[in-house]
């Protein structure tokens, strides 16, 4: 048997209703909060489109988490022969894994996924492999792969929602984050020790306040693409835009409204008690439940949000640390519930039973 608490509660001010979002040109289109993952925004986004060169964010995040970026890679003919956008490298020549990622992630090098792909996995299929298989680890349920760098190819798809989602997994990776936010960088090729500058196709790192990536895509096929991410005052929302007859405009004026209209607050704290459920037959009356990790709640400015502690009505002794003991969930208009496990904060021992007189009288005449 569970008991209700209702411990939190602001009420939804039904006199605010969500703006209406800025009209796009994009034809499919999404905005997320990048911490809690809730979607702000959608247009078609779960339609499968050709995702162009925003493909390689899958492959940037492969390259980085297997952590070779020091690594010296010499180009294969097939790297260098790639067609579409480029980072000029040439057959023989010399570069490290974390310059190609430079090329790849700013300047949007074909190329250089095709060298980072032989690289990482000896060729270039097994590396797609590799990214499908991620993809699936993800929640990109609806991406298929064939290639490492978003040119057009049967079986090659995405949707808004699954860039998005891969999207935010890149860009809590330290390495991703700083290349993809990065205007203009310097690579050096090894045998010759050639410099040469490389600035960052995405245009609003140049003009939108809090601008921090992430990758742009063209094709016949596709269009024009854009993955776009912005953080202000610790808040960082993804836009994406699949399509586009102006994706920078499409993108800054989602994300503006999604900064304008949209807030996300820490409700409770990892480790933070939220109820006292009692002990039966235990040495103590009760025992706190603990929220296990943080939780945070997106909502429309001008409403609110309710949380519920759901617990056990009672615990029998003993109780071990740790142990779930319920559940809390905040509800807000407009998004799914956000939902967290308590846990018992402390051991609680079963109480020791006191034997019968009988029992004792028994052990002291045997004895």
């Amino acid at each position: 048997m569970a008991r209700f608490y209702l411990v939190g509660l602001l009420v939804a001010n039904t006199l605010h209703p969500i703006p209406t979002p800025p009209h796009i040109s994009a034809r499919a289109a999404i905005v997320m909060d990048a911490r809690t993952g809730a979607v702000l925004y959608e247009k078609n986004a779960f339609v499968q489109k050709d995702p162009a060169s925003v493909t390689k964010m899958m492959t940037a995040l492969l390259v980085i988490e297997a952590g070779h970026l020091n690594r010296v890679v010499t180009v294969s003919k097939q790297a260098a022969a790639t067609i579409g956008s480029s980072m000029h490298i040439r057959y023989r020549q010399q570069y490290t894994e974390m310059d190609l990622l430079r090329g790849l992630l700013m300047r949007s090098g074909n190329d250089a996924s095709i060298a980072l792909a032989e690289a990482e996995a000896g060729s270039v299929s097994r590396f797609v492999a590799q990214m499908n298989i991620k993809a699936q680890e993800l929640g990109a349920f609806n991406t298929a792969f064939e290639n490492p760098n978003g040119l057009t190819a049967p079986g090659h798809y995405s949707t808004a929602y699954d860039l998005a989602l891969i999207a935010r997994a890149a860009m809590r990776e330290p390495v991703f984050r700083r290349v993809v936010a990065t205007r203009e960088d310097v690579i050096q090729e090894q045998t010759s020790r050639r410099q040469r500058s490389i600035s960052n196709t995405n245009q609003l790192l140049y003009g939108f306040p809090g601008a921090d990536g992430v990758k742009t895509g063209t094709t016949n096929a596709a269009g024009k693409c854009l993955v776009a991410s912005a953080t202000r005052h610790g808040r960082q929302i993804i836009a994406v835009v699949l399509n586009s007859d102006n994706r920078f405009g499409d993108a800054a004026r989602l994300l503006q409204w999604g900064f304008s209209h949209w807030s996300t607050d820490q409700v409770l704290d990892r480790g933070e008690k939220v109820a006292q459920i009692p002990v039966i037959g235990g040495t103590a009356p009760d025992v706190g439940a603990r929220v296990v990790g943080p939780v945070w709640v997106t909502y429309p400015l001008g409403d609110g949000f309710q949380v519920h502690i759901v617990t056990r009505h009672f615990l029998p002794a003993p109780v071990v640390k740790g142990a779930v003991v319920g559940r809390v969930i905040v509800t807000t208009i407009d998004q799914p519930p956000e939902s967290e496990v308590l846990v018992a904060g402390r051991a609680v021992a079963r109480q020791p039973v006191a034997r019968p007189f009988w029992r004792w009288l028994t052990g002291f005449w045997r004895h």
